[in-house]
């Protein structure tokens, strides 16, 4: 038996992804003609597993590909040597460029040159002094797609994951540095993610922003139940365990089709069936590994909780929308201060606007999860 029947964790394998092909055609047919895009989602919805399948299929058909995780990186130096370490690994003869630009950065004076020989290329990098700003190697690791590009007359395909990042790491006006260099490179496309919604919709929607019109956004397309159906239940199967239409679309209804819930949902429910020694899979099964993933996830699930329930009726505001209850009723709150806390809410991916008045959890387990721990309120 595997040890991982269904993938959590982290970004899953083409053979995992489901019911997004089209989507990745469309993605990978934009970035390939050189348009840029971004998306924007919640976090642990699968946007960096769509990024990376795009960007295997983009390099197998030629394309240079990079990929920069910003959460990773806390000053503009680290994110400039991740930006050219994940450029030139697409050249085979440096396996350790980020080892040796910080070497070097150590030695160099100002003026200095430090050259890094890839393959045929020499790239000579005109870096600062380690008492000096960092400006000079941020501006050459912007530049640096493009470089490759034109030399290796190669298409380049950048991802950015959690785009918003860049503010913190190197504050606001680095997003006019970056448009900047960006705007005027003929051989490379960009892709950008970010789970920070709002922040990514000012970020490229905003007429004030730098970045405003400069990618194409475009929303992430949810996956059909029949779909979800099909997958879990060949997954069951493989391991010849049976299974009924019933007790899929009660796991379905337990993780209303998140993407990362179901996948813990079902690897509990298929452990829960391993120990038990059955290959059946019934609705007391489902029960069971919805408990142990409920369970799993109330340390995520408290600790959101915790940081939402400072800010004032917060605590009101999505205790109403799990009961189902009008939000403005029943409170002597000012309804300003109730719409910052749905403001919030949305802000953080916790619900979304189905309508005027009316409001969804993004993860119906923690809907489920706040209904059973309503007392604490």
């Amino acid at each position: 038996m595997p040890g991982r029947l269904f993938p959590l964790g982290g970004p899953v394998s083409e053979k995992d992804i489901v019911d997004r092909e089209d989507f990745l055609v469309s993605l990978g047919t934009r970035l390939s003609e050189g348009q840029s895009i971004m998306l924007a989602g919640p976090r642990r919805i699968g946007k960096t597993s769509l990024a990376l399948e795009v960007l295997r299929r983009l390099k197998a058909k030629g394309s240079y590909v990079a990929c920069v995780d910003l959460f990773r990186y806390n000053t503009k130096k680290e994110l400039s040597l991740a930006i050219i370490d994940a450029c030139l690994e697409n050249r085979s003869g440096l396996s350790k460029t980020t080892t040796a630009l910080k070497d070097g950065l150590k030695k160099i004076t100002g003026g200095a040159k430090l050259t890094a020989k890839v393959q045929d290329l020499e790239v000579a990098f005109g870096l600062p002094s380690e008492n000096r700003s960092d400006d000079e190697l941020f501006n050459y690791a912007l530049q640096l797609p493009e470089i490759l590009a034109k030399r290796d007359n190669k298409h380049v395909v950048v991802v950015f994951d959690e785009f918003q990042e860049v503010i913190r790491i190197a504050g606001e006006d680095t997003l006019k540095v970056m448009r900047s260099y960006f705007q005027r490179q003929e051989g490379v496309a960009y892709l950008f993610l970010g789970s920070k919604e709002g922040m990514m919709n000012t970020i490229f929607g905003d007429k004030r922003q730098a970045f405003y019109r400069f990618a194409t956004i475009l929303p992430i397309p949810s996956i059909p139940t029949e779909a979800w159906k099909a997958y879990l239940s060949g997954k069951f199967l493989e391991q010849k365990i049976s299974v009924k239409d019933r007790a899929i679309s009660e796991i379905l209804n337990f993780s209303g089709g998140h993407p990362q819930d179901t996948m813990l949902l079902c690897s509990e429910v298929y452990y829960a069936l391993l120990e038990a020694g059955e290959e059946q899979l019934t609705l007391d099964f489902v029960r069971t590994g919805y408990s142990r993933a409920l369970l799993t996830l109330s340390p995520v699930f408290d600790e959101l909780l915790d940081e939402l329930g400072k800010t004032t009726n917060v605590r009101h505001v999505i205790t109403c929308i799990a009961k189902g209850l009008r939000i403005y009723s029943g409170n002597n709150s000012n309804p300003n201060e109730i719409k910052r806390a749905v403001d919030l809410l949305i802000s953080k991916a916790v619900i979304e606007k189905s309508s005027r008045g009316s409001y969804y959890f993004v993860e119906p387990m923690l809907k489920n999860y706040l209904i059973n721990k309503i007392d604490i309120y």
